[in-house]
C-alpha cells in the first residue's frame, strides 16, 4: 500500500526500555513510487473490530471491577465493543475542547469539571477574554451533547472502580485528561487511558500527567492515521451511531 505524498507505511514492532516487555506498534513513512490509490488502507476494518481488539488488551492490563467510559462521540463505538469483550459496564462521558481564536486547540473540559489546558499554553493579558470565551464556549458544548448522549441520564456512578476511558484515534490528550480529571473527581479507583490509534506525541504526553495508556497501535506521524477505521469515513454519521450507542446504554 502506497500512502499520501509518494511513501510507503513500514510496520516496525519495538519493546520500549523500562516498560516491562510491552510493545509498541509503530507505522513509519518510507520514500516510495508515487501513490496509487487516493484511498489509504485502513488499520483496523472496522471500529468494531479495533473496540474487540482493544477489549482484549484491555483484559490483560486491568483489575475488575472495570466501566469503560467512552468520549463522545469519537470514542463511543470503540467503548462499546470493548467493553463487550470485557463483559464490563460501558458508559460515555462529554468532553469538549478549548479551542481559542487564532492560537487554536488549547485544552479541553469533561462534565462539570475544570478545564485541562496546554501547560506550554501561556495566554498574554490580552488574550485571557478570548481564553474565558473559548471555555464559555467548550462548557456550552458539553452540556448539549450531555443531552444529545444521554438525555437526564447522569452518568454511571464510577465510585471505588476501575475505569477506562476510551478514545477512537487520539492525535491530542485534552479531552481525555480532562475526562480522567472529571472521573477522578467522582471517585474512580483507578483511571486508565485508552484508544485504539494514538500518536507517539499524545502518548508522551499522558505519559507525562502519570496516566497509563493502553492502546495497541502507536503512530510517529503527530497528524495521526487518515483512515484508521474501515467503516465509512462520514462524521455525521459516526455522531449518530455513537448517540444511538449511548443511548442504548441507559
Amino acid at each position: 500500500m502506497v500512502g499520501a505524498g509518494g511513501h510507503t507505511p513500514l510496520s516496525v514492532i519495538v519493546q520500549l526500555p523500562g516498560n516491562a516487555g510491552r510493545l509498541y506498534y509503530y507505522r513509519v513513512m518510507t520514500a516510495a513510487a508515487p501513490p496509487t490509490s487516493p484511498s489509504p488502507e485502513a488499520l483496523y476494518p472496522s471500529r468494531a473490530a479495533a473496540g474487540a481488539m482493544l477489549g482484549r488488551l484491555l483484559y490483560q492490563r486491568t483489575t475488575p471491577p472495570v466501566v469503560l467510559l467512552g468520549v463522545t462521540p469519537t470514542g463511543v463505538e470503540i467503548a462499546a465493543n470493548a467493553a463487550q469483550a470485557l463483559n464490563c459496564p460501558f458508559d460515555v462521558i462529554i468532553g469538549a475542547h478549548v479551542r481559542v481564536d487564532g492560537l487554536g486547540l488549547v485544552g479541553a473540559i469533561a462534565e462539570d469539571s475544570d478545564a485541562v489546558t496546554d501547560p506550554e499554553f501561556s495566554p498574554t493579558f490580552d488574550a485571557l477574554d478570548h481564553l474565558n470565551e473559548a471555555m464559555d464556549r467548550a462548557r456550552r458544548a458539553v452540556k448539549t451533547e450531555r443531552l444529545l448522549f444521554r438525555g437526564q441520564r447522569p452518568l454511571r456512578s464510577v465510585e471505588g472502580t476501575n475505569v477506562v476511558i476510551v478514545e477512537g484515534q487520539l492525535t491530542s490528550p485534552w479531552k481525555v485528561l480532562a475526562a480522567a480529571r472529571a472521573i477522578q473527581q467522582a471517585g474512580a479507583e483507578r483511571v486508565y487511558l485508552a484508544a485504539a490509534v494514538a500518536t507517539n506525541q499524545a502518548k508522551e504526553r499522558i505519559r507525562a500527567h502519570r496516566f497509563d495508556l493502553v492502546c495497541p497501535t502507536v503512530l510517529l506521524d503527530d497528524a495521526g492515521h487518515p483512515r484508521p477505521f474501515g467503516d465509512p469515513q462520514d462524521p455525521s454519521a459516526e455522531r449518530l451511531r455513537s448517540i444511538v450507542v449511548a443511548r442504548q446504554a441507559a
